[in-house]
């Protein structure tokens, strides 16, 4: 949600921008153009990753304000076919498979298939894990421009969640702690559990296991996926799995604030400009010293594998650098 009350127009939003070349004049220019309801060039040319929400130094969210006005004139330009490929998600078979009554429940959301290794150790063992179209939390439709989607769906996720009857939900994909933290609240929908990142999960997980862990000793880069904008906060959690594991995270030009998409939003209308991003992105980590990148994203996992290993960075989801460092799967 826009807060306009917030906006004073300072600029900083679209002049941090890392695909933009815009100074501050042209940054309050175009802000304010979008507050009086036109389409600047931004609206187009926006790659829909998030970041300016959290740049705003008074959270004034720009970015859904742009999100709204891609949706409103369509000047995002994202092929029709994408958009209904993407939809097939809905029709995805949704999976329950009970776990302990007494542990908590994770959702997988749509992105079951991709994680099945995944969540196959002890690491996630005795949770009860659920997939598919009732528990698709469906933020990826801000990538489309289409974000009254994503506040439409929103009740109905949340139910579909609460029916299970647990007290807590780990969200194992980003995006769907970003819609139950972040957006179910701007939406004024109740969430009747706890809801806990992957990251905390995984601290905690790695912390109750602490002796059996052997420090792995690696440079590595992290990929943040977009959805991270809005819960910037949790990842307090990803530094102490860091510390945890024995890694050491690089400092590069890409992080944080400054962190590039993995290009995934773009490949359906520019795929140049996707691949000039992903080129800054891997070079960025491999000049620094990276050994590893590591992902929460199953996304951003398989759009960015293939260029790591061509720079002999290791890719690495999350949890299975856990795995590495309890020993449970060999590095």
């Amino acid at each position: 949600m826009f807060y306009a009350e917030r906006c004073d127009f300072c600029g900083e939003c679209l002049s941090s921008c890392q695909y933009l070349d815009y100074d501050e004049e042209r940054a309050q220019k175009e802000m304010k153009e979008l507050v009086e309801g036109g389409c600047p060039p931004v609206v187009a040319n926006c790659v829909t990753c998030v970041a300016c929400n959290q740049v705003c130094p008074n959270g004034a969210n720009p970015f859904d304000l742009i999100n709204e006005r891609q949706e409103e004139t369509g000047a995002l330009g994202i092929p029709k076919e994408s958009f209904e490929k993407f939809s097939q998600l809905h029709n995805l078979p949704s999976k329950v498979v009970s776990g302990d009554p007494e542990k908590p429940a994770m959702n997988l959301c749509i992105v079951g298939n991709m994680v099945k290794d995944q969540v196959a150790g002890s690491l996630f063992s005795g949770l009860t894990l659920v997939e598919g179209a009732d528990y698709f939390c469906t933020l990826g439709y801000v990538h489309l421009g289409k974000p009254s989607i994503v506040k439409e769906n929103i009740s109905k996720f949340v139910e579909n969640l609460a029916a299970l009857e647990k007290d807590e939900v780990i969200c194992f994909h980003d995006d769907c702690y970003a819609t139950l933290k972040a957006k179910a609240d701007e939406c004024h929908v109740e969430v009747p559990f706890k809801v806990t990142h992957l990251f905390e999960y995984l601290a905690e997980q790695l912390k109750e296991r602490q002796n059996e862990i052997k420090p792995l000793g690696l440079k590595v880069a992290y990929q943040a996926p977009c959805a991270s904008r809005y819960s910037p906060e949790k990842d307090v959690y990803l530094d102490e799995i860091f510390d945890l594991v024995g890694v050491k995270r690089v400092s590069r030009k890409h992080e944080g604030m400054k962190g590039l998409c993995c290009g995934a939003p773009l490949m359906a209308k520019d795929r140049e400009r996707a691949m000039k991003i992903k080129l800054k992105n891997i070079e960025d980590a491999a000049e620094h010293g990276a050994e590893a990148m590591i992902f929460l994203c199953p996304m951003c996992f398989l759009n960015l594998r293939k260029l790591c290993r061509e720079r002999n960075i290791r890719p690495i989801f999350i949890s299975d650098l856990c795995y590495y460092a309890l020993g449970e799967k060999e590095y």
